[in-house]
């Protein structure tokens, strides 16, 4: 099987997507799978330039060397770009182009085999207010956070409704962006701070939340879709001395995770995490992270359609400890990309043999109808 990698992206996350390129033209070139074969690489730059390169039998080369190669070509081609290489597409990019639903959507219109996903799932998935509010409307199980979705262009509001729920210790976060990114705690909530905030915030993300502090350790999950199969992975505990996660922390390595998790929050979790995918249309897989307090009540944090690929990132680890690489990951998207296909053939010939009542008691189909109307 041919495959064609994109990453990088217009996001705050691009390092870490040139990383996990990096990570995974390593890992391709020293793997002996016949059935995953490099063709093509796709690259777009923060600024917004596409390189592509075609590998004709090449290795994968690592970043540098792919951008001294590769050819320019402008963004509005990908799509057709895509549509003449004519093969599978793995995505890499992380955050905005590639799981905010704007590639999936792109993949979606012109018919672009890959590991895309869904374009309403990944709309979802990207805002971090409507995946809590679904998240825990599906499991009662789960222990909502104290939360208020603060918009930018309706600040008041927001900043009051903050101030009169959450007088403790709080979180703060973007809505949209990934990676812990800009994401702090405060001790004491307070109107400068939130406004010095927001001022921050509004560079790059449209809203943010601000939480009630959860002390308590972190799990993640990971999950796989074989089809209409949800597989949960071995659960991880992410051991972190400071108690807070963020940014710094995870871009220097300030945390270390493990799969010592007892039998009954292994359990608890996978469970959760297996509905939440189902339901929010995973396309092969995902991570969702969650923090324990001490009366054991779970609390959702987030769902990553795309998490960390990197040698040293969560999901990687996961894999191996289940004894799958990302050969099998790529596989397995490419396979549950056919059956999608198949049945979005099935659907589209049904919907074009709906036929719609036009002009008093006649009934044409679809097209007749839209002809007359023009």
């Amino acid at each position: 099987m041919q495959v064609a990698l994109i990453y990088g992206g217009r996001s705050v996350e691009h390092d870490w997507s040139i990383a996990i390129y990096n990570h995974f033209a390593e890992v391709l070139n020293n793997a002996r799978d016949p059935d995953v074969s490099p063709a093509f690489v796709y690259y777009i730059s923060r600024t917004g330039d596409l390189l592509r390169l075609a590998l004709e039998g090449d290795r994968l080369p690592k970043h540098p060397e792919f951008t001294a190669r590769a050819e320019t070509h402008a963004l509005v081609s990908l799509a057709q770009l895509l549509i003449s290489d004519g093969v599978f597409v793995f995505s890499l990019l992380q955050g905005q182009d590639g799981e905010d639903g704007q590639i999936q959507a792109l993949a979606q219109f012109y018919d672009i085999p890959g590991s895309f996903g869904d374009k309403i799932a990944a709309m979802l998935a990207t805002d971090k207010y409507l995946q809590g509010v679904v998240a825990n409307r599906l499991c009662p199980e789960l222990t909502p956070i104290p939360t208020v979705h603060v918009v930018q262009r309706n600040l008041e509001p927001g900043f009051a409704e903050a101030l009169r729920r959450l007088a403790g210790p709080c979180v703060l976060k973007p809505n949209t962006l990934g990676g812990s990114f800009l994401t702090e705690y405060t001790d004491e909530l307070s109107e400068d701070r939130l406004r010095s905030y927001c001022e921050r915030v509004a560079l790059h993300d449209h809203s943010f939340l601000v939480q009630e502090r959860i002390v308590g350790t972190e799990y993640t999950c990971g999950v796989l879709i074989d089809r209409h199969e949800v597989m949960a992975l071995p659960v991880a505990r992410i051991n972190n001395p400071s108690g807070f996660l963020s940014y710094d922390q995870k871009t220097k390595k300030g945390y270390s995770v493990d799969f010592h998790v007892e039998g009954t929050v292994q359990t608890r979790l996978s469970s959760i995490s297996k509905r939440i995918a189902r339901e929010f249309r995973v396309h092969t897989f995902g991570r969702l992270d969650f923090i324990i307090d001490e009366q054991q009540r779970i609390h959702f944090l987030e769902l990553n359609l795309i998490p960390g690929l990197t040698a040293e990132a969560i999901f990687p680890k996961m894999l191996t400890k289940a004894g799958l690489d990302l050969c099998h990951l790529i596989r397995l998207a490419a396979a549950n990309e056919m059956g999608e296909r198949r049945r979005e053939e099935i659907r589209k010939i049904e919907a074009s043999r709906i036929r719609v009542p036009w002009r008093g008691s006649t009934v044409v189909d679809a097209e007749t109808a839209f002809k007359q109307s023009s």
